[in-house]
C-alpha cells in the first residue's frame, strides 16, 4: 500500500462537522497518541467476519470452527509482527498496555489485588498477633532483601510505575541524562549494586514517550538487564504503530515481555491490550493466573487439570474474540503499509513540525529538541507575560477555534512531568494539598498533539497554523470563557450546547440506523475551511485587542499561581 490518500479517505469521521461558540468545524484528529482512529473497510471486514460468529473452545460446528481458526490465525500474525518465535507466546489482556502489564505482574507474582493484601493482613493479624501489614513486611529492613526488584525508567506512563509500585516488590528508577535521554550507566551501576544480588530482577521501561516521543534504546538495555541476570520488558504502546519489533533480535538483544496497546494503531480502536512474552519468563509448574473455562482439560467433583497449552490457558473464558480479530489486522496493516514509509513520513513531520514550534517565540516545548530520536509526538507549554495559558484552555480554544482534537494534562506521566517542568517536592505537596480539596485546576500540565504518517501536508501546515495563532492570540480569548476552578474545565460564556450524540445515545437512537449502509466519506480536499476557520479566527482576535483584559491569578498565600483567567465559577 503506496498511498496514504487511501487510508485517509477510509478514516472514520474524516469529514464529522460539531457545532462550537464559532460554528461548525471539520473535526481534525491530531490525538492518536492517545488513541487512533477506525478505518471503514476494517469495519466492513469485521461485520462480514460475524456472520460466522460464535464463540470458540468447540470445532464441532461451522461457527466454531471458523472463529476457533480465525483466532489461532490471529495471535500468529501477531507473534510474526514481533517476531515472536516458538519460544514466545501472546497473551491478550484487558484493553490495553495496563492490562498486559497487569497479566505481567500476576504472571511474575508481583502484583496482588489489594483486597487480598488486606485477606492476608487479617489472618495474620488473627494467627500470628502481628499489627503488622503485608506491605510493611516486605518494606523493613529483614524482608526487603528476598523481595523482587522491578527498574523503570524516567518517562514511564503510570500504569507501569503503580503497578509494580502496588505489588511486592522493590522498585527502582533509572533517571536521566542532561540531555533529556535515559541514563544508562546509572542503569548498569544500580543494576550491579550488592543489594539487588540473587534476587529476582525485572527492568519493565517505556520504549518511548508518550509525552515528548523519546524514543529508548530498547535493545541495548535488554542487553544491559540481561547481563546483570535480569528480566527484560517493555512498554510499546505509544511506538508499536511506528517502529519496528523484534523480541528475538539477538542471544543478547531479546525481549521476555512486550506490552501492547493495538487501540493505537490506525484502525485499532475496539481491539484488545496485548502481552507477548517470552516462555522463560512463564512458570507452567503453577496454575494459571485466571482459572476459568477454557483452561482445564479434566474436570470433577473430585479433581481438575489445567492445559498445557499456556495461550489457552492464560485465556480464561470466552476470549475477546473480535477485539484478538482487529488487533491482529491493524498489525498486519502496519505491514502492508511497509516500515519504511512510515519512518520516512514521521522524521520528515518530526523535523518540519519541531523547526516551525522553535520559531514561535512563546512556546516552549518540552523533553529533548533531537529531531533523528524521537516520534512526531509534541508537548508544549504557552508563554503569556511573566505566566502561561492554561493548557486546558488551550486545547479548548483550538477545539473551539479549529476543530482540531488535541489533549492537555501530564498524559498519565506525572512524575516524568514534575522534571519536565521543574517542580520541586515542597510545591508538588502543595498541588496534592488543593486537589484533595478538590480545587483541580491548579494541576500544571502542557498541550499535546502528534502528527501522525497518514496526514496530508495541508492538514499538517493547518495544525501548526492553529497552534501558532493560540499561542500568539489564544490570551485574547480569555475574555469569553470561564474557568470552572474546582474541575478545571473551561467553556465558552455563551455557548454551552449539549452534544445531540451524547444526548441521544441509547438503543432507541441505534434503531435509526436499521436499513442504513456504512457512511462512505468525502474526500474533499479542506484546504479553503482550513484558511476560513484562520481568516474567522483572526478577524476575532483583532476585534478582541480592543477590549480591556483583566486578568486575574489565584492570590492565595504560597499558592504557585502559574496562569492567567478572567471569568470563572
Amino acid at each position: 500500500m503506496d498511498s496514504f490518500e487511501v487510508l485517509q479517505n477510509e478514516l472514520i469521521g474524516k469529514d464529522l462537522k460539531f457545532e462550537t461558540p464559532y460554528g461548525e468545524r471539520v473535526l481534525t484528529y491530531a490525538d492518536f497518541t492517545a488513541s487512533a482512529r477506525g478505518l471503514t473497510f476494517i469495519e466492513k471486514y469485521l461485520l462480514e467476519l460475524e456472520k460466522t460468529y460464535a464463540n470458540t473452545h468447540t470445532e464441532d460446528d461451522i461457527t466454531g470452527e471458523v472463529m476457533t481458526k480465525i483466532l489461532h490465525k490471529s495471535t500468529e500474525i501477531i507473534k510474526a509482527h514481533v517476531k515472536g518465535g516458538d519460544n514466545c507466546f501472546v497473551i491478550p489482556s484487558g484493553t490495553g498496555a495496563t492490562g498486559a502489564i497487569e497479566c505481567l505482574a500476576k504472571i511474575v507474582g508481583i502484583y496482588i489485588p489489594p483486597a487480598a493484601k488486606r485477606t492476608i493482613d487479617n489472618i495474620m493479624k488473627k494467627y500470628n498477633k502481628s499489627n503488622k501489614s503485608i506491605d510493611d513486611i516486605i518494606s523493613s529492613e529483614n524482608y526487603l532483601k528476598h523481595v523482587p526488584v522491578v527498574f523503570i525508567g524516567p518517562y514511564e506512563h503510570h500504569s507501569n510505575i503503580l503497578m509494580w509500585q502496588e505489588g511486592i516488590a522493590e522498585l527502582v528508577e533509572i533517571g536521566l541524562k542532561s540531555d533529556g535521554s535515559i541514563d544508562l550507566d546509572e542503569l548498569k551501576t544500580k543494576l550491579s549494586d550488592g543489594r539487588y544480588k540473587d534476587r529476582f530482577k525485572i527492568g519493565s521501561f517505556s520504549a518511548a514517550s508518550n509525552v515528548t516521543g523519546i524514543i529508548t534504546p530498547v535493545y541495548e538495555i535488554a542487553e544491559i538487564l540481561h547481563q546483570n541476570n535480569a528480566y527484560a520488558c517493555f512498554d510499546f504502546a505509544a511506538c508499536a504503530p511506528y517502529v519496528d519489533i523484534n523480541m528475538n533480535r539477538s542471544k543478547t538483544e531479546f525481549f521476555d515481555a512486550i506490552y501492547l496497546a493495538p487501540h493505537k494503531f490506525i484502525g485499532g480502536p475496539g481491539s484488545s491490550g496485548i502481552l507477548v512474552i517470552n516462555k522463560r519468563i512463564y512458570d507452567d509448574t503453577i496454575p494459571p493466573t485466571v482459572s476459568g473455562g477454557g483452561t482445564v482439560s479434566y474436570v470433577s467433583p473430585y479433581a481438575y487439570d489445567f492445559i498445557e497449552n499456556v495461550q489457552l490457558r492464560e485465556m480464561a473464558g470466552t476470549p475477546g474474540i473480535l477485539q484478538i480479530f482487529k488487533a491482529a489486522l491493524v498489525m498486519e496493516l502496519k505491514d502492508l503499509i511497509g516500515l519504511k514509509h512510515i519512518e520516512e513520513k514521521e522524521k520528515y513531520y518530526t523535523k518540519k513540525v519541531l523547526r516551525r514550534l522553535k520559531s514561535i517565540r512563546n512556546i516552549e516545548i518540552l523533553g529533548p529538541s533531537d529531531e533523528n530520536n524521537r516520534l512526531p509526538i509534541f508537548s508544549i507549554k504557552i508563554k503569556h507575560k511573566d505566566k502561561y495559558i492554561h493548557p486546558k484552555f488551550a486545547a479548548k480554544l483550538i477545539n473551539d477555534l479549529f476543530g482540531i482534537q488535541t489533549r492537555a494534562g501530564c498524559a498519565c506521566a506525572a512524575p516524568y512531568g514534575h522534571r519536565l517542568l521543574d517542580i520541586s517536592e515542597d510545591t508538588s505537596h502543595l498541588f496534592r494539598h488543593f486537589i484533595k480539596e478538590e480545587i483541580t485546576s491548579i494541576k500544571p500540565g502542557w498541550v499535546r498533539f502528534n502528527i501522525h504518517y497518514i496526514m496530508s501536508e495541508d492538514e499538517v501546515d493547518f495544525i501548526l497554523n492553529a497552534v501558532k495563532f493560540i499561542a500568539e492570540n489564544g490570551y485574547l480569548f480569555l475574555n469569553e470563557y470561564v474557568l470552572d476552578v474546582k474541575s478545571g474545565n473551561w467553556s465558552h460564556k455563551s455557548h454551552n450546547k449539549p452534544f445531540k450524540i451524547v444526548e441521544n445515545f441509547g438503543i432507541e437512537e441505534s434503531l435509526k440506523y436499521i436499513g442504513k449502509a456504512l457512511p462512505s466519506f468525502s474526500s474533499n480536499n479542506l484546504n479553503e475551511e482550513y484558511r476560513e476557520y484562520l481568516d474567522q479566527a483572526k478577524k476575532h482576535a483583532a476585534q478582541l485587542k480592543e477590549k480591556d483584559i483583566n486578568f486575574k491569578t489565584f492570590d492565595v498565600e504560597e499558592y504557585p499561581s502559574w496562569f492567567y483567567y478572567v471569568n470563572s465559577k
